[in-house]
């Protein structure tokens, strides 16, 4: 199977939901190692507009929306990734 594409987008001000979810990813990695690809984008951009999205942290598994403008837990990061195929 192929990685699993998460792209983040954080806040420019890198405010406690960003360094939060900074700290996921990192557990994330350990978890998943090189079943998953993690991109992050700090700020508006482009890709952000392309997606819609309206507030950081955002949190974008193989191109869907799965979370918008809060941290979310890592059971619940962690159900998004397993609903997207990784195992």
């Amino acid at each position: 199977m192929s990685k699993v594409k998460i792209e983040v987008f954080f806040s420019i001000a890198n405010d406690s939901k960003d360094v939060s979810m900074s700290k996921l990813l990192e557990e994330i990695k350990q978890d998943f190692g090189d079943k998953v690809e993690i991109a992050t984008f700090e700020g508006r951009n482009e890709l952000f507009k392309e997606y819609g999205l309206t507030a950081t942290p955002a949190v974008v598994i193989e191109e869907m929306i799965k979370i918008m403008g809060f941290c979310p837990s890592k059971e619940t990061l962690v159900s998004a990734l397993r609903e997207s195929g990784v195992e």
